[in-house]
């Protein structure tokens, strides 16, 4: 299949998760009016990359990252212009002649690759062509240590890195989309990749191509790549259902262009299973909201897919396509991302099966969509795909929007924030002020000798614009059957509506009584033992929707830095 169309049409990170999820070989040209760039892909892997952009030299990455001085790059040029034609590459030279080693080397050209990606992405306007099989390795690619002669990046890790780094290049200004100039024009002209596109006079010859000419590109056709999934993996199909699959499959594509997205590139669904159909209708799905997508066959892949995700401030929603988990993947998720928002497929035999108890998963994150079996009758097989699409988009447009989004950010800054946190004090006030976001009342409850003991607040003894408020010291007793109580001795968060005779007694009788009934409490767990509990309501205004998902991970984060921060306390004493 071809792979050729316009960056309007078909966004460079998708081109690019294509090539992988499909597992093409070849190279793929980028050329737009701030830019040429190449990617070298085999299997769907990044093996190498170049760009016409100055500053993305091998030189100018390695003098900027301080691997070399100034002085060896300038020797290391001279050098080759002294040797004129016969000259070696940059890197051959700077590890001959500059003691540079070639595992400094090979990072370095990872990081032309990163930077190459990070360039593209602001490339809204443009065109692309993937030439299938051809696959041009240039001479600073090919001069590396035995062991690291094949480059193989894995694409989807590179892809995160490159998006992490392309987002802050925007909020620090170094990266305006507002200069993307508007429509490409039809060109008069051939265009031609430079001939030096890796810049610095480091090449040897590079070999000449036939200068590709685009004119008036049609959009993408995404119906091919459907019609080649379908029939490899669907071949027990008529001919005529096929058709309809694709043609499904196609409006679902051709509404993306149609439609604003709803989603964001700092979301993304990371899909564990085998199953390729299924793995292409989820991509399909994603792409039309604008939401990343990423997927692992085995959990040596998945989990480091997960967490480099977290740490490049994307967040994960785990798709599982397998009725049988591995224990070992079963359990560290369970441990590292039970809070995060769950999603499962099964297959549309399993309806009736117990989902909470065959994975044990908290049955609050965990969204199950049922997926039809490719051995279906035809007409029910289509049917049920039908339903299994819509199932998807609406659990995605209720993960992938505004608020769900800026929640995610504030949930970041304030796991960053707890990380600097080395008193008590500190950390209960900043659970405080992250809960305090989600409600218009919210205080710190200390507990002490068998009642509670108010702390700072926000919202209640002033207007919640006004910020934290100091202790107000309101004493509540722990009674046996209060709410405050179970949340204690439970250790799980609580947020629903209640009427407790203790909270009215003893909190509302000081702070007045909330318009809406809803209450949540947040116990913070150290050693197995609740010292505080964190209290919030909704004051005078109608309850609405809280993340508790990420309110839990929050708490379950914080519990060990109070535990570092009492034992502190204890020694210091």
């Amino acid at each position: 299949m071809p792979l050729t169309g316009e960056l309007e049409h078909l966004p460079i990170v998708d081109v690019i998760q294509l090539i992988y999820t499909s597992r093409k070989s070849g190279t793929l040209n980028v050329y737009s009016r701030k830019g040429e760039g190449q990617l070298l892909f085999n299997q769907g892997y990044i093996v190498g990359a170049t760009h016409s952009n100055e500053e993305l030299r091998i030189g100018q990455i390695l003098s900027e990252a301080g691997i070399v001085t100034t002085d060896d790059l300038d020797k290391a040029l001279e050098m080759q212009r002294e040797a004129g034609d016969s000259k070696k590459p940059l890197i051959a030279t700077l590890i001959e002649y500059c003691g540079m080693s070639k595992e400094t080397a090979f990072k370095a050209l990872e990081t032309l690759i990163e930077m190459t990606i990070v360039e593209m992405i602001g490339w809204t306007k443009g065109i692309f062509s993937l030439e299938m099989e051809k696959i041009h390795i240039f001479d600073e690619y090919r001069y590396l240590p035995d062991h690291l002669q094949d480059l193989n990046l894995d694409t989807q890790m590179v892809l995160m890195d490159a998006l992490r780094i392309f987002d802050e290049k925007v909020h620090a200004g170094e990266i305006n989309l507002a200069e993307e100039e508007e429509a490409c024009e039809e060109p008069t002209e051939d265009i031609e990749i430079s001939e030096d596109i890796l810049g610095l006079a480091d090449l040897d010859k590079v070999e000449r191509k036939k200068p590709h000419v685009f004119k008036s590109l049609p959009a993408f056709d995404y119906s091919e790549l459907h019609r080649q999934i379908v029939e490899t993996e669907l071949s027990h199909l008529s001919d005529p259902d096929k058709f309809k699959i694709i043609e499904l499959l196609s409006e679902l594509s051709k509404s993306s262009a149609e439609t604003e997205s709803t989603g964001s590139r700092s979301q993304a669904i990371v899909m564990f299973g085998d199953d390729s159909f299924a793995q292409h209708v989820v991509m399909t799905v994603c792409q039309k909201h604008g939401v990343l997508f990423f997927s692992a066959s085995d959990n040596d892949m998945f989990l480091p897919l997960v967490d480099r995700a977290w740490e490049k401030d994307i967040e994960p929603l785990l798709l599982f396509d397998s009725n049988e988990i591995p224990e070992d993947l079963k359990s560290s998720v369970q441990q590292k991302y039970g809070e995060i928002l769950q999603m499962m497929t099964l297959s549309a035999e399993s309806q009736g099966a117990d989902i909470q108890g065959e994975i044990d998963f908290n049955s609050t994150h965990l969204h199950t969509i049922y997926k039809p079996q490719a051995n279906s009758e035809s007409a029910s097989y289509i049917n049920e795909l039908t339903e299994f699409i819509n199932t998807a988009q609406n659990h995605l447009q209720q993960f992938c929007n505004a608020p769900r989004r800026q929640q995610f950010i504030n949930l970041q800054n304030s796991l960053y924030q707890l990380k600097n946190c080395s008193k008590a004090q500190d950390i209960s006030l900043q659970a405080l002020q992250f809960v305090g976001d989600f409600f218009e009342r919210s205080q710190t409850l200390i507990i002490s000798k068998g009642e509670l003991i108010s702390e700072r607040s926000i919202g209640i003894t002033r207007d919640k614009a006004d910020g934290v408020c100091a202790a107000q010291k309101i004493k509540v007793p722990l009674v046996e059957n209060s709410i405050l109580q179970k949340v204690r001795t439970s250790g799980k968060i609580f947020f629903d509506s209640c009427r407790d005779s203790t909270i009215e007694e003893h909190l509302f009788h000081e702070i007045g009584a909330p318009l809406d009934s809803k209450l949540f409490l947040a116990p913070l767990i150290v050693n197995n033992r609740t010292v505080t509990l964190t209290y919030a309501d909704f004051g005078n205004e109608t309850a609405c929707p809280v993340p508790i998902d990420l309110v839990e991970f929050f708490f379950n984060q914080a519990g060990p830095f109070m535990q570092k921060a009492l034992a502190a306390k204890t020694t210091k004493a």
